[in-house]
């Protein structure tokens, strides 16, 4: 008895002992977790706007022949942009893959033109891994060179620039300890194969970003415009439809109403004809055409009981007979123009 009391109790500790250690472990996952957030919305890179499939499909490493790179401002949401830009700018060419890391303030990028990895398809630059936030790059400023029997290749970082220098490798070297002496006598580190290998290849990112928007814009446009011509459609298809119904139905009423109309209209348009309204419109265009003629204005008509007064400025040189055949008379001159009107009582006349 007392030795299956043991086996119980030991059984419970080694439980107790597995249930704390995987709170344990959850609790250091969350810690990692968190960690991993927020240092994930402080750093963005091309990594996670690329498209591509396992980073294990990438080939060799390749330093580019024509590779570029540089430094710029950041501003949150526009990184991809602003580093597609600068590096287009100094490509002097939309054509360009490009590898960028942003941290903090300010975006870091390297891009070659698309055309010079034609021959080197699948390839990445080890010094894509070691911009600035990647998880295998050193502090700042940092010099990465790396040298070869063809030619030598060195990236120098610093919290405001990045720098590619191409050349022989003796010409490199010397270069490189200049630089590491006017950076406070910094380590330069010699990339190897060996070295290279343990990198986390970052692969290329092909932006067109011009050809993009335009597609997605016609794209947006034309299946707008197909909905509106269906939309379209369906309304004249479903107005036609009824009219039709509504005319088969009721095909003499509606010509019943539609005589009665005409024959209102008829009566409308005979007793406008025959309306004093219409002589007062006309001796009114008579008038206004006669002031547009002479250059003058028109500053009051008013019709009141039947009874017409009115009031105008024309210039001076003016002639009596031109005013006299739009049915006015000079009342008054004022600011260089002469005051006419049809009546002198136009002349004292003020609007109420």
């Amino acid at each position: 008895m007392e030795q299956f009391l043991k086996v119980i109790r030991a059984l419970w500790k080694s439980s107790l002992d597995t249930t704390q250690q995987l709170s344990a472990d959850n609790s250091d996952l969350s810690a990692t977790r968190a960690k991993d957030d927020q240092k994930s919305q402080s750093n963005e890179s091309s990594l996670t706007q690329a498209l591509f499939g396992s980073i294990t499909a990438l080939g060799d490493y390749h330093f580019p022949r024509e590779l570029i790179g540089g430094c710029c401002p950041r501003v949150a949401g526009s990184e991809q942009d602003i580093a597609w830009n600068a590096a287009a700018e100094a490509a002097d060419s939309e054509r360009i893959h490009i590898v960028w890391q942003a941290m903090d303030d300010k975006i870091w990028y390297l891009a070659v033109r698309s055309d010079e990895l034609a021959s080197y398809p699948n390839t990445w630059c080890p010094f894509a891994s070691l911009l600035p936030g990647m998880k295998t790059a050193g502090g700042l400023p940092a010099l990465y060179c790396f040298y070869s029997d063809e030619v030598a290749v060195m990236m120098t970082v610093t919290a405001d620039s990045l720098l590619i220098h191409r050349g022989t490798s003796s010409v490199i070297r010397a270069k490189a300890e200049r630089l590491s002496r006017e950076l406070g006598s910094i380590t330069i580190q010699d990339l190897i194969p060996d070295q290279i290998a343990k990198l986390t290849p970052v692969p290329w990112l092909s932006l067109s970003l011009m050809e993009e928007r335009a597609r997605r814009v016609l794209a947006t446009l034309s299946v707008l415009g197909a909905l509106s011509v269906v939309a379209v459609g369906l309304v004249i298809w479903f107005s036609a439809t009824l009219a039709m119904l509504s005319a088969r139905a009721n095909i003499e009423d509606t010509r019943a109403r539609t005589e009665d109309k005409a024959q209102q209209l008829m009566r409308q348009a005979q007793s406008l004809r025959a309306s004093p309204m219409r002589e007062q419109l006309r001796r009114f265009v008579d008038v206004n055409d006669g002031l547009l003629a002479m250059n003058g204005y028109l500053e009051f008509y008013q019709i009141k009981e039947g009874r017409t007064l009115w009031r105008a400025a024309v210039p001076t040189n003016v002639t009596s007979n031109r005013i006299g055949d739009i049915g006015a008379m000079t009342l008054d001159s004022r600011d260089g123009m002469v005051i006419v009107g049809n009546q002198k009582e136009a002349l004292s006349f003020k609007r109420q």
